[in-house]
């Protein structure tokens, strides 16, 4: 996986890919941005964000959904913490989690995003 940089740019030279467990963390970090339906290849792929996470939804319904597109992420066996912090009023959600790797590493996850 290509390193994200906190500017956005992209190195061209040099490492530039990520590597074990900073690349199953950077893998599962995109799978939860995919949104529902996103990806034009796999229609039924993606993050129900719209459909199930925000707004009105069965209390724990959004974090099964999160905790279950962490699980069955390439190369991720396992949970060993999780947090999900919805924030209706700063219109903001958290997910925080540390993933197990196939290769028995840990590697946290920090998503945290504006809803507009």
């Amino acid at each position: 996986m290509i390193r994200r940089f906190e500017d956005g740019d992209i190195v061209t030279s040099g490492r530039q890919f990520s590597r074990g467990k900073d690349a199953v963390a950077q893998g599962v970090y995109h799978r939860l941005r995919m949104f529902y339906g996103e990806y034009f290849l796999n229609v039924a792929d993606g993050t129900p964000w719209f459909q199930a996470v925000l707004g009105k939804s069965p209390e724990g319904l959004a974090e099964v959904l999160i905790k279950e597109r962490i699980i069955s992420a390439p190369k991720v066996i396992g949970i060993s913490e999780f947090r999900f912090e919805p924030d209706a009023a700063e219109r903001r959600i958290g997910v925080q989690a540390s993933i197990v790797t196939s290769d028995n590493e840990v590697a946290p996850v920090l998503l945290a995003e504006e809803i507009v």
